[in-house]
């Protein structure tokens, strides 16, 4: 009898650290987002001729740090009309530091595509990218930049983004964002300038699913 009172309460203990036992996390998880925009800027520069834009992009992540995904948007015809992207990267921890390599190759409907590598190094909110040409059909040449995200604590939802970027040996570029859940969506504001003065106000919507 009291053997078989132990294995009972045996039984019962394993059976409540089963059920308290939280579930694996799945290998695979993904990541879709629809946006509109008054400027599509990439790197100081209009893509739209000052027009709007409408964008949408899908994510694949692997527990690995294996990704890849898929991102769209109108372009002006000088552009090419159509702006497919389609990127893969691996993420990986170097030391304190989030580190990724990556490649990202830029598909249009009427003009040349071109690619890049790119390699990247983030810590509390300050992100080292550096992008080298793979396939340069623009000889666009190499481009680094420094971004930083910033939660304002005073203001729940508030983030402020920084970037400053630079293709080597030719003009540099930077952009102060502001942006603010709304309803759902991400509502931001972000001003663009480029070293010779010519500056970009852009406003978005972005929902993330």
């Amino acid at each position: 009898m009291k053997h078989t009172s132990i294995t009972l309460l045996t039984l019962t203990a394993a059976a409540s650290i089963a059920q308290a036992a939280p579930a694996a996390a799945p290998a695979f998880t993904s990541s879709g987002n629809l946006a509109i925009t008054s400027d599509y800027v990439w790197r100081g520069l209009s893509q739209t001729g000052g027009k709007a834009a409408i964008q949408g992009g899908y994510d694949v992540s692997h527990s690995s740090g294996l990704s890849a995904g898929v991102w769209a948007s109108n372009v002006s015809s000088a552009t090419g009309e159509l702006e497919i992207d389609v990127y893969g990267n691996y993420g990986f921890k170097l030391g304190a530091f989030d580190a990724s390599i990556g490649y990202l190759n830029y598909t249009y409907n009427t003009a040349q595509n071109f690619s890049e590598a790119n390699v990247s190094l983030a810590y509390n909110g300050l992100t080292l990218k550096y992008s080298f040409a793979v396939n340069d059909t623009y000889n666009l040449g190499d481009y680094y930049e420094i971004n930083y995200s910033y939660d304002v604590a005073s203001v729940k939802g508030l983030n402020l983004g920084l970037h400053y970027g630079q293709w080597v040996d030719a003009d540099y570029d930077y952009a102060i964002a502001l942006s603010y859940p709304v309803l759902g969506f991400t509502a931001s504001v972000t001003y663009s300038d480029l070293q010779n003065g010519a500056s970009i106000t852009a406003f978005s919507l972005k929902k993330t699913f």
